[in-house]
């Protein structure tokens, strides 16, 4: 029992001292406070009117002279340039299907991804090759009624022009007509009888497919689409003043890089820019070709980084320089100087301004606005 009277009474007394402790640092500070003020109402400016106006203390930095490559970071999606239907030129019973047509699949070029029954077709080059053949004969045949009937005409009437009839001209025209449209179907056929073969002349992937084995296809109906690797894009909308940074656009060369296993980074390069702005976002849309398409998908996308010109003179702040969009305070004489500067770029906690003229430094502490246009004091110069 007395020994936790001892424990409570010690309690207080610690308790005693932390009160006592506090209560001295608030009149300490007090005293502190009252003597800088004194010494500001003492030691500061008139303002006109006979009273003393303290300096403001201010921290500044000096804007720091660079070269600067304009840069421009959004996000865009890549896309399809075009999607080609998968058609058939030629109808019949699919009785091969390659592994690529799938959904997802890459396929080469001149690749057969399906393969119609060409029995048909090949009956059909025959035919036509024999219809050919036998237009070839006809023709010869006249050919040779023809000749003899001019060597007759010649030995019975010697100088006499022969009349078109008697050469067998007409016929003979009739005849090398046919040889010629014999010919046509001949290659029509053949041609036929090779689109049984379903390629295409492009490396591509696979978007959609709908055809299987054992299935019959309509020629000219679509049964899938597929896009072209090197018809891939990243579709980017910009601002009228993300644009203007970069102008002119075509041809940048762009950074791109991806969600962590989508893709690797890659690099490209601005094509060609939309042809309007977007009636609803008020944006224009560039189109970016990349080096290396071929790990990218559609709707895949990309953080982009497009590098613009690159300004010899220029001056780089730290953002808290800024006062609004385009306003510096800098100190000249010892007072505060506002100055309108041209913002050429922004990167990350630096903004890039053309060259002004930042008399002693740019402000970048705190301020009032009711010591604008007042005196000032620097107290420190941060690094730039």
């Amino acid at each position: 029992m007395d020994q936790d009277r001892q424990d409570v009474r010690e309690e207080r007394g610690w308790l005693g001292w932390v009160q006592l402790a506090i209560i001295l640092g608030i009149i300490i500070f007090s005293l502190a406070l009252t003597a800088w003020l004194a010494a500001g109402s003492s030691g500061g400016a008139s303002n006109g009117n006979g009273a003393q106006v303290t300096a403001a203390p201010v921290e500044i930095v000096r804007p720091r002279a660079a070269s600067h490559t304009v840069q421009v970071r959004t996000t865009g999606t890549v896309r399809a340039r075009a999607l080609v239907s998968l058609t058939p030129e030629v109808g019949g019973q699919v009785v091969e299907v390659s592994d690529s047509v799938r959904q997802g699949a890459r396929f080469e070029a001149g690749e057969t991804l399906a393969l119609i029954d060409p029995r048909n077709y090949r009956l059909a080059v025959d035919r036509a090759g024999a219809a050919y053949a036998d237009a070839q004969s006809a023709l010869q045949r006249l050919e040779a009624e023809a000749g003899l009937a001019r060597e007759e005409w010649e030995a019975l009437y010697p100088g006499q022009p022969i009349a078109p009839l008697t050469a067998l001209e007409p016929q003979l025209e009739a005849a090398r007509a046919r040889v010629t449209s014999a010919r046509a179907d001949l290659e029509q056929a053949r041609l036929n009888l090779d689109r049984t073969r379903l390629r295409l002349p492009f490396d591509g992937r696979i978007a959609e497919a709908r055809i299987e084995l054992g299935q019959t296809l309509g020629a000219g109906q679509p049964y899938g689409e597929v896009y072209a690797i090197d018809a891939l894009e990243i579709a980017v909308p910009l601002s009228p003043e993300e644009l203007a940074r970069i102008s002119p656009a075509q041809g940048r060369p762009v950074t791109l890089t991806f969600e962590a296993g989508a893709a690797p980074g890659l690099t490209g390069t601005i094509v060609r820019e939309g042809a309007r702005l977007d009636d609803r976002s008020r944006l224009i849309t560039v189109f970016i070709l990349p080096d290396d398409p071929e790990t990218l998908r559609p709707g895949l996308f990309a953080n982009v980084t497009i590098e613009g010109a690159t300004m010899a003179e220029a001056l780089s702040l730290p953002a808290s320089a800024l006062a609004g969009l385009s306003e510096v305070r800098t100190v000249r004489d010892g007072r505060i100087v506002p100055v309108t500067i041209t913002v050429l770029d922004r990167s990350g906690d630096r903004v890039i301004a053309a060259p002004f003229d930042a008399g002693e430094g740019v402000i970048v502490s705190p301020l009032p606005e009711s010591v604008l246009g007042g005196p000032v004091t620097i107290i420190a110069e941060r690094e730039n």
